[in-house]
């Protein structure tokens, strides 16, 4: 079979894009990387060990305990060919192996003789280097010290994965936090100009009265995100509070969906409310309120004006059971992965101009799991329906 390079090359170039989107190389030293360099040395008695990352032209040393030197040129034969396997790469004697022998490292004034190294493999099956061990005499490995070895690489690459998530969530958050304050400046900007606009219409009543209808509905908009921002930073901290009671489950939803009918009326919306049993739970009725609020509000607020919006109440299987249907455009596979996140942005957009911080239903999946219950979604392309499960009060 004909020997592809063009594949080789893509492949190749993917990697060193995934590699970049680490933001590891050229990073100052790390505390938590040297000891587990030095760690290995005195596990597997070695006089070298490194952390390495497999660059374009040269091999990077994130950590490195043994030598005094940060990177070296890309050759074949070491860390360069270890990245082309997923298996243990062993070298007992340098110079006896075709692998190595003409490598500089060997060939050279160093006079590497033994190497083994394990990649360093991502969630998503790319290969960005090594960690390895390094000797000037031949040496052989014990099954016990490649375990070694193989629990060290993979505590490495525990802290690379752990490090890209919390620099995403970071991003993410900002990029969210920026959004939230460009939807506040609106409406303030709308308070301030209705504020200009009675100043100067005091012998107009009609306008003064649409005014401060529009204010008062601003004001709201800017407390519910308030609202929404401090409670996700409180839930983040991890302080909630519960206040448990018995609580008739029915009821709750009942007063919840009143509040929301005018909302649904506004846009030509059909909310039906359907109660097959009247579950009883234990508890913070304030909480639950919220629950149904956020998905309710969130029925109406990405549904279409005349379609439907059905909110079902019942109980199964010793469970209170809560539906919420709407007729809206549905999940994409990658809403789906995000959609209970904080500051989650998704592919559909309100339908009346209405605004999101992508904070709800990361509220309300936190709510529901602290009353020890569950939520999910079953979405085609047209539709979606919330369920929340939440024990039965025994």
């Amino acid at each position: 079979m004909e020997y592809d390079h063009r594949n080789v090359f893509a492949a190749e170039k993917e990697r060193i894009q995934v590699l970049k989107k680490y933001d590891i190389l050229d990073t100052p030293p790390d505390g938590s990387f040297d000891r587990l360099v030095a760690l290995g040395s005195k596990l597997l008695d070695m006089p070298i060990v490194i952390v390495s990352l497999v660059d374009t032209d040269r091999i990077w040393f994130k950590s490195v305990y043994g030598l005094d030197v940060r990177q070296i040129d890309r050759e074949q034969g070491l860390c360069a060919s270890a990245i082309l396997s997923d298996e243990f790469y062993l070298v007992e004697d340098a110079v006896k192996d075709p692998r190595t022998l003409t490598n500089s490292l060997v060939a050279g004034s160093f006079g590497l003789r033994f190497y083994a190294a394990v990649p360093l493999k991502t969630v998503e099956g790319f290969i960005l280097g090594t960690f390895c061990v390094i000797d000037k005499n031949p040496r052989q490995l014990t099954e016990g010290q490649k375990a070694i070895m193989h629990d060290l690489a993979a505590i490495i690459m525990d802290q690379m994965e752990l490090r890209l998530a919390a620099r995403k969530a970071n991003a993410q958050q900002n990029q969210a936090l920026n959004l939230a304050m460009h939807d506040l400046r609106n409406p303030l900007a709308t308070i301030a100009l209705g504020a200009e606009l009675i100043k100067e219409s005091t012998d107009e009543p009609e306008v003064i009265a649409e005014m401060c209808d529009k204010i008062m509905e601003t004001s709201e908009r800017m407390n519910k995100m308030i609202h929404e921002l401090l409670e996700s930073a409180s839930l983040e901290t991890g302080k909630i509070v519960l206040l448990p009671r018995r609580v008739d489950f029915a009821e709750v939803i009942k007063r919840t969906l009143s509040t929301n009918r005018a909302l649904a009326v506004h846009k030509h919306q059909h909310l039906l409310l359907e109660i097959e049993n009247h579950p009883v739970v234990w508890a913070d009725e304030l909480k639950l309120s919220e629950i149904a609020d956020n998905l309710i509000n969130n029925a109406i607020k990405f549904s279409p004006p005349h379609s439907r919006i059905t909110v079902r109440v019942m109980e199964t299987a010793g469970k209170a059971i809560l539906k919420v249907a709407d007729e809206g455009p549905g999940f994409t596979t990658e809403d789906r992965k995000h959609l209970f996140q904080r500051f989650s942005r998704l592919s559909a957009q309100p339908t009346g101009g209405e605004h999101s911080t992508g904070l709800g239903l990361s509220i309300v999946k936190t709510l529901v799991e602290a009353h020890e219950g569950r939520i999910y979604v079953e979405s085609q392309e047209q539709g979606s329906v919330f369920t929340v499960e939440l024990p039965l009060l025994v």
